[in-house]
């Protein structure tokens, strides 16, 4: 099943299996290449005003936030990355993540830890606009 459900670029956390532990699940795939997925809570509706999104990025001992919400795209304050970097949705299609956007492992997968059991945005960490592409 873990295969199965990180084949998929987005998710939306209604559509998660009972039980199953996205933040084990990462932690336990080798990843090749940066990888990043698009995790989404209220409407499945993007044009909805309750449609969000946690992007979660996995490169190694680096991990990738942001939060997109309506217009916002925010990333985390202390993002360590200066420019912007190529990741791929699930390994799959180049995707851009915007500077600031990556920090420790840890901090992403607590971050979406958090996400998964809140579905709002993760108050772990401190958010900043995104710089636009």
């Amino acid at each position: 099943m873990t295969d199965d459900l990180l084949r998929h670029a987005w998710l939306h956390v209604d559509q998660l299996p009972a039980h199953f532990d996205l933040v084990a699940a990462l932690r336990e795939v080798k990843f090749d290449i940066p990888s990043v997925w698009v995790i989404a809570t209220g409407s499945t509706d993007f044009t909805s005003g309750e449609h969000a999104e946690l992007g979660v990025g996995v490169n190694g001992d680096i991990g990738a936030l942001d939060w997109i919400a309506g217009e916002q795209r925010l990333v985390p304050l202390v993002g360590t990355n200066a420019g912007w970097k190529t990741y791929y949705l699930a390994g799959l299609d180049e995707t851009p993540v915007p500077p600031h956007a990556e920090v420790p492992i840890e901090v992403a997968y607590q971050a979406l830890a958090e996400f998964l059991t809140t579905r709002a945005r993760p108050t772990c960490i401190e958010w900043q606009e995104a710089e636009q592409e």
